[in-house]
């Protein structure tokens, strides 16, 4: 895995799992959540995704630690 240091010396993973299309529901926090599990450690989303409910769910029921979790939004 590639990874880019940050002015802040933390080193944020250049791939991420991209949230887009996945609407609000059971598989995005299931998707969320195995994709956490798996390895990953940026999450790229967007309020006009519309499923931060389920992100978030996804996010918590992983058991990662929030702080080792980068989160990258859009505005639109």
């Amino acid at each position: 895995m590639k990874y880019n240091l940050l002015a802040n010396n933390y080193k944020m993973p250049s791939i991420g799992f991209g949230t887009y299309k996945l609407e609000d529901g059971k598989q995005t926090v299931e998707a969320v959540k195995t994709a956490l599990e798996v390895g990953y450690r940026h999450l790229d989303c967007a309020e006009i995704y519309e499923n931060q409910l389920s992100v978030s769910q996804g996010i918590k029921l992983s058991g990662v630690n929030r702080k080792e979790i980068f989160i990258t939004s859009k505005i639109w």
